[in-house]
Order: structure tokens, then sequence, then C-alpha cells
């Protein structure tokens, strides 16, 4: 063969193979096919969610902002999602402003799921021209089912104990306190508590409980936080003297403002003066905007009406730095025993909470649920632990949680006459008061029996539209397969009441049953994520021995 046509051969069979791996690679799963270097190009500026990133929420939108004036037709018929080649229903729309598209998936992601957003080379900007020569495709993962999120940023478990978590409405963002050393820059006191917010898409992890210039943490331990379900404001309690510039020994209720840094003392007294009552400043909560902090104090001097030094619940508002005593009478009498435990909703109208006291609508001694709505021009204490008759609570209840309109109170009763043909198991049982209808109905319920589980269920909280109740309980009998006798977290889905539909969700990635107690739940607004504290290892990456904070995805969600 002449040199020259060897030649000509070979160049033809390098040219080839470089057309059969470049369609291989655009067919390949996984591929980034964007441009030549495999980055994002030119005519795109930024996506969300990121690519190869492996954190976004069931709810997460896609988008994309360009760097031109786009044809809103053009990018709203080119941007797809695809899950397994298959395309995903979804809405598309263009922001001229912002020059962004968003995708909205008609329906939740599946979480620990890879999904394929593509932007068509088809788009066009507003002068007609193509800025895309070729598709530009990236991939993203969603977040596992079962999250460890005591962590730091670079993913390593905190060094030490982490409880008592609270969510947001979103599943986003996870307050929690912990005596780890490891979870975020600012150096931090071994074995001291402190409160962390955890931003489970960014990964990034805030030292709640530091001073106003957000460089020193607090001087003393940071108990019980608890965040607005935007995500900004965290109320907790501490002892520390250099949060606020104030010194003195007792447990107070702080404000934090994560926007701003800012740290306000709520717990003060009508004369300015720090909580002084025997009993400490404790469970605060606090409204969306931050103008309202709900927290029980025995301070004799917290409001105008005198507490008699035990605890009363109080509601402070920060745009006039006055409380007033929710736990009071009609005629504007403290409640004559101990109030505590109370919950609002996001914007602070609806108050719910637990007394001994018998001089609001009580005829017996026993610890009550009781609900007030502030907006309401005439004052009055309803009592929420009672029987769909009427009949009270013949035993105590305890830790109410309401939905955002107040219409709906879960709690836990040792009581046995709130439904006595299905409560049976002679223990601890959570229920649910309809406010509307006068209603109440068994929660922690077995749904081949519809009777009570056969051991004990406590810590209920529930979402913001009533349509799901977390708790947890040592029943063996709520699911099929549980065995092994620990305590658990479940799920019940409100939507399908009277039908009984119970999950538990605290399942480790390993596919076992869990091997010791998980406790406290706590249910974002949207019902969607659940979050709680465990020394069970439910994910690969929690290697330490310590109590951990986990988030699970509420599967039974629709």
């Amino acid at each position: 063969m002449p040199e020259t046509t060897k030649s000509q051969y070979d160049r033809f069979r390098l040219i080839t193979a470089f057309l059969v791996v470049g369609i291989i690679s655009l067919v390949q799963p996984g591929c980034n096919c964007s441009s030549s270097n495999g980055g994002t190009p030119s005519a795109i500026t930024s996506v969300s969610p990121a690519s190869s990133s492996a954190t976004s929420l069931v709810t997460t939108d896609v988008s994309a902002i360009f760097r031109d004036d786009m044809d809103s037709a053009t990018v709203e018929s080119g941007f797809t999602l695809t899950l397994n080649n298959n395309q995903v229903a979804a809405t598309v729309s263009y922001d001229e402003a912002t020059k962004t598209a968003t995708l909205s998936p008609g329906s939740d992601l599946v979480s620990s799921t890879e999904y394929r957003a593509t932007i068509a080379s088809s788009v066009k900007d507003i002068n007609g021209n193509s800025p895309l020569s070729s598709d530009y495709v990236w991939s993203f993962t969603s977040s596992p089912a079962m999250l460890l999120t005591s962590k730091n940023a670079n993913g390593v478990t905190g060094f030490d104990v982490s409880q008592s978590a609270d969510i947001d409405a979103t599943g986003r963002y996870i307050v929690f306190e912990s005596e780890a050393t490891n979870l975020t820059s600012i150096a931090t006191t071994l074995n001291r508590s402190h409160i962390y917010r955890k931003d489970t898409i960014t990964g990034e992890v805030i030292l709640v409980s530091r001073d106003r210039a957000g460089l020193v943490e607090a001087n003393n331990d940071a108990f019980n936080p608890s965040i607005s379900t935007n995500g900004r404001y965290v109320v907790f309690e501490s002892a520390a003297n250099n949060l606020d510039g104030t010194s003195f020994f007792r447990k107070q209720i702080y404000l934090k403002d994560l926007d701003n840094d800012d740290v306000t003392l709520i717990s003060l007294t009508i004369e300015g003066l720090p909580d002084d009552g025997a009993n400490d400043a404790s469970n605060a909560k606090v409204s969306d905007d931050g103008r309202y902090v709900l927290f029980q104090s025995s301070d004799f001097l917290m409001s105008t009406i005198h507490s008699g030094g035990i605890d009363q619940i109080y509601l402070k508002d920060m745009s006039t730095g006055s409380a007033q005593m929710i736990s009071r009478t009609a005629t504007g009498a403290a409640g004559n025993a101990a109030s505590g435990n109370p919950d609002m909703s996001a914007d602070g109208t609806h108050i719910v909470f637990e007394s001994l006291a018998t001089n609001f609508t009580a005829s017996n001694s026993n610890n009550h649920i009781y609900y007030v709505d502030t907006s309401s021009e005439e004052y009055t204490v309803e009592q929420i632990s009672v029987a769909t008759g009427g009949a009270e609570a013949d035993a105590n209840s305890n830790k109410p949680s309401e939905s955002d309109d107040g219409s709906t109170v879960v709690f836990h009763t040792d009581a046995t006459n709130l439904d006595v043909v299905a409560d049976k198991n002679g223990t601890t049982d959570v229920y649910l008061h309809y406010r509307p209808l006068a209603f109440t109905k068994l929660i922690s319920a077995n749904p081949n029996t519809g009777k009570s589980g056969n051991d004990a269920s406590r810590n209920a909280h529930i979402t913001g539209n009533a349509d799901y109740v977390v708790f947890d309980s040592l029943a063996s009998d709520l699911v099929s397969g549980d065995v092994l006798g620990v305590k658990d977290i479940f799920v019940r889905d409100l939507s399908v009441l009277p039908d009984i539909t119970i999950e538990r969700l605290n399942n480790p990635e390993s596919g076992s049953e869990a091997t010791a107690d998980s406790d406290d739940p706590v249910i974002s607004t949207d019902g969607r994520y659940v979050s709680f504290h465990s020394i069970v290892p439910y994910t690969i990456d929690d290697t330490n021995s310590w109590s951990d904070v986990f988030r699970a995805h509420n599967s039974t969600h629709r």
C-alpha cells in the first residue's frame, strides 16, 4: 500500500474512533455532557441543585440562571428532569428579571435517588440566538432517607453527645444541643453543652450559643433549643453571662437571630431584671417573625399579674418588651398551680400548655392540657384533655403540640377514660383532640385491632396542617416485624382518618431493626421530615458511640 494511502487510512480510523467515543459519552448514564471541558457553559451562570450534589430535599425545585435574556417559551419547553431516562412531570417557569428558569416537579422526589436535569440546545435568547452548542446536562442525588445531622461541615461526626433537636418547616434546618467540640471552627469547651444549627443542604453548622460578635462561645451550658419554622430564629436556655453583657447565675431564655447574629435576653421581669424564679426560665418557642417568644417562668414579677412563685406561661412581645401571662383565668387571676411545656403556632396566636391549676376549668387536680387564642377579643382558657363527650381526663396529660390554626392538639396521657373502648393497655398513650367538634381520638393504636399499643407511647408532635403526628413508643404491635422491644419513632397519617396508617421511621441503613431507644421526635411543618436522637448508628457515617441527632424522611407523606 502506498504511504499516502496508508496515512489517509490511519487518519480515517482515528476520526472514526473519536466519533464512537463521543457518541458513547453522550448516552452514558451519569455523564456531564454540557461542554468539552465538563464544566458549566458560559451561557449558564449557575444551577441548583449543584452538579453531583447529594443533599437536596425531596421538595427541591431545579433551577438555572442564564447569562443572557432568554426567550421564555424556548426555555420552558427545553428544560426537563428525568429519572432512569423517564421524564418527571413538572412545570417550568422563566423569570425575566433574574434570568432564572425554575423547574418544579409535580410530586416529591424519591430519597437517595439520582436525577438528571437537561437544558436543551434548542433554547434561544431574546434575539433568536442559540447560546448553547449542545444540550447541557447535570445530575444530582436527593438526600438520603436517613441522615446523620450532628456532624460538621466536613462530614465528621460530633465527638460527644448530641440530642434535643428541633426542625424547621421544610426539614432543611435542624437545631440541637451538643457537647461535641468539633462541630464548628469556633473553639468550644470540653463537656459544655451548646446549641447548633445544621443546614442539611449546604452542610454548614452554626454555633448558636455565642456572643453578638459571633466569635466567642457562651461561657456556660446552653440547652433545649427551638427554631422558628423559617429557620431564622432560635430560642434556648443558658446561664451564660457573656451573651448580652448581663451577669447572673440562673438559666435565662435567649433569642438568637441568625441573619444578623443579634442575641436578646428574653426572660426579663417588668423591672428589667433577669429571671430570678426558683425554677429558672425554660421551654421557649418563637414565632416566625421573631416578634413573640413563649416560655415558662416562676419569677414573681415576670408580668403585672403576680405568679405566686410557681411556673406560669408567658408570651413576650418583642415589639413592646412586655410579657403577658397566658396561664391565667378569664378574670385575670394567675393559675393556682404550676403550668409548663407550652407550644404555639408560627404566628404566635394559638397557644397550648399543660397545667395542674384547678381555677381554669378543671374540676379534678390532674395535669391537664389547655388552649388559648391570643387574637380573640374575649380571653378564654379551653380545656383540651377531655373525652369526646366532655369528661375530663382521669389522669395526667402532658406535652401538647398543635396545628398552625390551633384546631388540632396532640398530647400524651395516662388517662383511661378518653376512649374507653380502644384504650386497654393501662399505660401512657397519645391522643388527638379536634377542637371545632370537641372530638378526641386515640392515636397510638394498633392498625389491626384499633386498640391501644401494647406499651407506652409519648412525646407527640403534629404538623402544621394536622396531616401527620409523630411520637416515640415502646409498643411492639404498631407495625409488623417489631420484635426487639426498644423505643422507636412512629408516624401516623391523620389525613386518612379513621383508617389507621402507622409507619416506623427509625430504620437503620443496614436494614436491621434498631437495637436501642430513639427519643423525642419532632416533625417538619410540611410533614416530610422527622428529627430525633439516639445512640443507634443509623447511618454508616455515624462513627461514634454517643447519642446523635438524625433526620428521617417521612415515607408516608403523600
